[in-house]
């Protein structure tokens, strides 16, 4: 290998394969390898398949001595996210690499950090500053250290657009003959100029991949499993069974949703250049119909090295 092909792999690529099967926990875990990468196939009425790389919720959770100093309440919180998200960098690096030994275009619908701090920030210009993907962002980059800043939108986007290409608010790419075009509903609504030019890009007359992070409504198999994750979670975490048994089953999502929202996805339901829809957010791999010619694809965690090796076709 020579100096050329040693840069283009990266940092975070050499670092993935130098420990092959690396199994991230030593105790209690031994069989607790990082990826976990299922094989699916989507309908586009192409005729000519091509593959790409679905993952979703890798959840970052770098912070350092400024982030701890700044909000010093919310060192506790950092502490103990970063213990829910052990094996992320791992798996981040683990693949990233699995995608590029195949040539596969990298597809990630959000929450790839757990919170925006400054050390996630150096880990973003290291290792995802002039990386080629297809990136929508989720509802945890709109989550910050210091909680005044949890709503301001357009403050958690202007930080965080410089690492991405791809504009955080809609961005498309033809791949393989569709339209995948990414959008933003991370804060749950679905804003306005987010709507006018996700329905823009049906005019281009192609076959449409939407990614987004949040699922246009929660299926009954997540609803049903989200009970036992939660708690399983929340033991891990320390917290005793009477504050678990106090966590109720999730309502959901489409009844938090606003008019012009559900217009939309209602909308959508009804286009039939829309062939699938891809999302995270529920960290609970599945699949289920969201219209007569479009699936809803729910990547599984990625902080545990789950994705999908999709075959478009």
């Amino acid at each position: 290998m020579n100096r050329r092909e040693f840069l283009a792999l990266g940092a975070g690529a050499v670092a993935a394969r130098a420990f092959g099967e690396l199994k991230v926990f030593d105790l209690g875990l031994a069989d607790e390898t990082v990826l976990k990468i299922e094989s699916i196939e989507v309908d586009l009425g192409l005729g000519k398949a091509f593959k790409a790389l679905h993952f979703s919720d890798t959840h970052l959770n770098f912070f350092d001595v400024a982030d701890a100093t700044a909000v010093p309440a919310r060192k506790p919180y950092l502490h103990q996210r970063w213990v829910r998200f052990p094996q992320a960098v791992q798996s981040f690096y683990a693949t990233l690499d699995y995608a590029r030994q195949r040539g596969l275009p990298l597809l990630h619908t959000g929450d790839l950090v757990d919170c925006v701090t400054d050390g996630n920030d150096r880990f973003l210009a290291h290792n995802v500053v002039g990386l080629d993907w297809h990136y929508a962002i989720g509802n945890h980059e709109y989550h910050d250290r210091d909680p005044k800043h949890d709503g301001d939108g357009a403050r958690q986007r202007g930080r965080l657009q410089k690492f991405f290409k791809d504009d955080l608010t809609v961005s498309s790419r033809v791949i393989g003959g569709a339209n995948f075009v990414a959008f933003d509903n991370g804060e749950t609504q679905v804003r306005e100029e987010t709507i006018r030019r996700v329905k823009a890009e049906f005019e281009k007359g192609l076959p449409v991949v939407l990614m987004c992070h949040i699922p246009p409504f929660y299926t009954p198999t997540f609803l049903n499993n989200s009970v036992a994750t939660r708690a399983a979670i929340l033991r891990g975490q320390g917290y005793d069974e009477k504050h678990i048994a106090g966590r109720t089953r999730p309502t959901n999502i489409w009844g938090r949703y606003d008019q012009k929202t559900r217009d939309f996805y209602t909308w959508l339901q009804t286009k039939s250049q829309l062939k699938a829809i891809l999302c995270g957010h529920t960290h609970c791999a599945e699949r289920d119909g969201f219209s007569e010619t479009a699936d809803m694809v729910v990547a599984g965690g990625n902080y545990e090295g789950r994705g999908y090796e999709i075959t478009f076709k």
